[in-house]
């Protein structure tokens, strides 16, 4: 019965998009009074499955048109991430509020408060950590724009970057003593980088925390690139110098 009444729905979902073919997340609902997410995975897939190719609307809309776009999807979807919010409607959060908090202001709805796990007992590692984390975060941001704590449903990356027209997402370790970086924080941040849809990845630490095997500072997965930095690299650099430095 259930399966039924989601296959109507999806009938009446699909017959809209092809009898508009520039619809919108906001069009559907205002006028099948369905919401999208809830029957498809998200509006590329209705779009497939109707037969029709991917809006114009939703590829090409000013930055008016994604703000409004966003605030009817926060107001329908109260607690949905930047990632629900991307694939959803295809809007960058980042680009277009800055974080996920202004959006949520802008809709009228209190942002959820969100449990940051550190896994860090230690109270004194665990400020020392958040301390290198700010330090690295205002090393980027005095060459770059810096969007830090991202909720994906992976978790909460530490921020992402955009520098030289290229974006970044950037995962910060303050690894000590013995700890170094290892293929595990690698594959994280690679989850980060697919689900967010970013070809280059940063992942910073103490420079006595790189991998131990040699020439591992450049690594590449599939079509994703992904750079390991210490502190030393971000400090001083200029901005053509960073630039040489990424790009090499």
């Amino acid at each position: 019965m259930q399966s039924n009444n989601v296959e109507c729905k999806k009938e009446i979902v699909k017959r809209y998009i092809r009898n508009n073919p520039n619809c919108t997340y906001r069009d559907i609902k205002k006028a099948t009074k369905m919401k999208v997410e809830r029957i498809y995975k998200n509006m590329r897939e209705a779009y497939m499955d109707a037969g029709v190719n991917l809006s114009k609307n939703l590829t090409k809309r000013n930055r008016d048109q994604q703000i409004k776009d966003t605030i009817c999807f926060i107001k329908n979807n109260p607690g949905c991430t930047v990632t629900d919010i991307y694939k959803n409607i295809m809007v960058t959060i980042p680009r277009v509020f800055g974080t996920i908090k202004n959006a949520y202001r802008l809709a009228g709805i209190e942002y959820p408060k969100r449990e940051i796990k550190d896994g860090i007992r230690n109270p004194l590692v665990l400020k020392r950590s958040r301390s290198f984390e700010r330090k690295i975060i205002r090393l980027l941001s005095k060459v770059g724009n810096v969007y830090p704590k991202i909720k994906t449903s992976e978790g909460i990356l530490d921020c992402l970057f955009e520098f030289n027209n290229k974006k970044y997402v950037v995962e910060i370790k303050d690894y000590r003593s013995r700890n170094n970086v290892t293929m595990s924080d690698i594959r994280q941040l690679v989850k980060y980088m697919k689900e967010l849809n970013y070809k280059k990845g940063l992942l910073i630490c103490p420079k006595e925390s790189f991998p131990k095997k040699s020439n591992t500072r450049n690594t590449y997965i599939d079509d994703l690139s992904i750079k390991i930095l210490s502190e030393e690299d971000l400090r001083g650099r200029s901005t053509n110098h960073l630039k040489k430095f990424l790009d090499g």
